[in-house]
C-alpha cells in the first residue's frame, strides 16, 4: 500500500504499476513544488517519464511509500552542512520529544518543517482543534531564527492583526504562493542566543514556545 496525502492507495488496483505522471498527479504537486516519494526515510523525486512497479512504492517491510509534495527548492542556495545537521537534530528531537504524532521535513535541504497536527491555543479551538503550521528556515539558522511561520489561508481567523496574506521583515514569500498566510512572530535582533551547543542556547523549542505565547495572547 502506498501512502498518498494521507490515504492509502493499493498500487494494484490500478494494474500492478503506475506511472510517474499520475503519481505527479496524486502527489498534488502545484506550481514552485516537487512530486516525491518518501520511503524509509528517504526522499525521492517522481520521475514523471517512467512507470513505476508496486514494490518500488513499499519498503522492505512492505509498509507504503507515501506520495506527497515539497516547495522545490532554490537552484542557487546549498545550505552550510553544520546549519543543516543542527536543523535535522533539532527537528528528530522535536518529533521525538514535542510532535509525536509526525512532522514532515526537508530531509534534502533542511528548509523548511510543518506540523501537519499543531495542537492550537484555547483560545482558537471554536476554530478547530488542530492546524497545519509550517516553518522556513533562514538561510543564517541556528544563528539567526525563523521570521514568524504559516498557517493555511482558509483558516477562520481574519480578526488576528498578526495574520496577513503577506510575508513582512525578510521573510519568505514564497509559501504565500502556496496556500498559507503569514503570522508574524519577530524576534528583535541580539534577542535569540543560540548556542554551541544547541542545546544550551534558543533553538526550535524555544521557537515554539514563542509561538504558542504569540498565539494565546494576540488571538
Amino acid at each position: 500500500m502506498a501512502i498518498i496525502n494521507g490515504r492509502r492507495i493499493d498500487p494494484t488496483s490500478i494494474g500492478g504499476s503506475v506511472h510517474g505522471s499520475e503519481l505527479a498527479r496524486l502527489a498534488s504537486a502545484g506550481s514552485g513544488r516537487r512530486p516525491i516519494i518518501e520511503k524509509a526515510g528517504q526522499v525521492e523525486t517522481i520521475d514523471t517519464r517512467r512507470t513505476y512497479r508496486r514494490d518500488e512504492l513499499v519498503d522492505k517491510r512492505g509498509r507504503g511509500a507515501k506520495i506527497t509534495s515539497m516547495p522545490d527548492r532554490s537552484k542557487g542556495y546549498a545550505r552550510p552542512v553544520e546549519s543543516k545537521r543542527i536543523i535535522t537534530e533539532q527537528v528528530v528531537d522535536l518529533a521525538e520529544h514535542l510532535f509525536r504524532q509526525g512532522v514532515e521535513f526537508d530531509e534534502k535541504g533542511a528548509d523548511w518543517l510543518v506540523v501537519p497536527c499543531y495542537p492550537l491555543p484555547p483560545s482558537w479551538r471554536h476554530i478547530a482543534d488542530t492546524t497545519a503550521l509550517l516553518i522556513v528556515f533562514p538561510n543564517e539558522y541556528p544563528m539567526l531564527p525563523p521570521v514568524g511561520f504559516y498557517l493555511p489561508d482558509d483558516i477562520a481567523c481574519a480578526h488576528d492583526s498578526h495574520l496577513f496574506g503577506f510575508a513582512a521583515h525578510g521573510a519568505s514569500n514564497a509559501p504565500i504562493q502556496e496556500g498559507w498566510k503569514w503570522y508574524c512572530v519577530f524576534v528583535d535582533r541580539g534577542a535569540w542566543r543560540p548556542n554551541r551547543n544547541w542545546r544550551n542556547g534558543d533553538n526550535l523549542f524555544t521557537y515554539f514556545t514563542l509561538i504558542r505565547e504569540a498565539m494565546s495572547s494576540h488571538h
